[in-house]
């Protein structure tokens, strides 16, 4: 049966709430009882509406795909929106009904010598499959990764990633927040504004972009438009 027919049943194991704005579902798989997705794949959440059709969402698994029986979605709140408002009413152990995955936004592979991953919000969290995915196969790739958010408070997921780098050897990971308090000491502005840093034109560089469409736009222009960067290597997936 294909992906858009068969409806998996997923318990509502834990919930997590990083930000204000961030809340963490971790699901488990109840029927069919084993779910299989490639690194980069998402699913499609059936939201109830009453009486009518549920209407569908979509989110990125951010979860290692060597799991079968379940995965891993973060949701960024949304006021009044139809998700937000069925997300943040859970309480746990609840049954949720999911069809999927979809997407071909995969990690490309025999992969390159430096991998770049650029991400704002929750987009994070097609980048957090491809390393825990891959980590165990490709350890001692040159990753890079620049997380877009707005203020020290809605900064998430330092821990985990933290675990990835002690995993990884080359790895290296840095916060860009567009409206920080003063006496931040990090990279100010957006994440596109230093794309220069990772010397892409002199190593062999693929570049994983999530997230904000408008960064994914300035990003591309400056690869594809200004500086002739190879297409094929840029993958691209917007969340807005």
């Amino acid at each position: 049966m294909s992906a858009a027919r068969t409806i998996y049943h997923m318990r509502v194991e834990e919930i997590i709430d990083h930000t204000p704005t961030v809340r963490e579902l971790v699901l488990k798989t109840e029927t069919p009882n084993e779910f299989g997705f490639k690194a980069g794949q998402f699913v499609m959440l059936h939201v109830p509406q009453g009486e009518a059709k549920p209407a569908l969402r979509a989110y990125s698994i951010a979860s290692d795909d060597r799991t079968k029986n379940g995965f891993r979605l973060l949701f960024k709140f949304v006021e009044n929106g139809l998700a937000s408002t069925f997300v943040w009413q859970l309480k746990g152990g609840e049954l949720l009904n999911f069809t999927g995955p979809f997407g071909k936004v995969f990690f490309q592979e025999p992969p390159t010598e430096q991998i770049v991953f650029l991400n704002t919000g929750t987009g994070l969290s097609q980048h957090l499959c491809y390393l825990l995915s891959k980590k165990d196969q490709y350890p001692n790739l040159r990753y890079r990764m620049l997380f877009g958010v707005r203020t020290e408070k809605d900064m998430y997921y330092q821990k985990e990633i933290e675990e990835l780098q002690k995993a990884l050897p080359d790895f290296k990971f840095e916060f860009v927040l567009s409206r920080p308090q003063d006496d931040w000491k990090g990279k100010k502005g957006y994440v596109q504004n230093f794309i220069s840093e990772f010397d892409y034109k002199n190593i062999p560089t693929t570049f994983y972009l999530c997230g904000n469409g408008g960064m994914i736009k300035d990003v591309k222009h400056q690869l594809l438009e200004v500086d002739g960067f190879d297409k094929t290597r840029i993958w691209a997936e917007a969340f807005d």
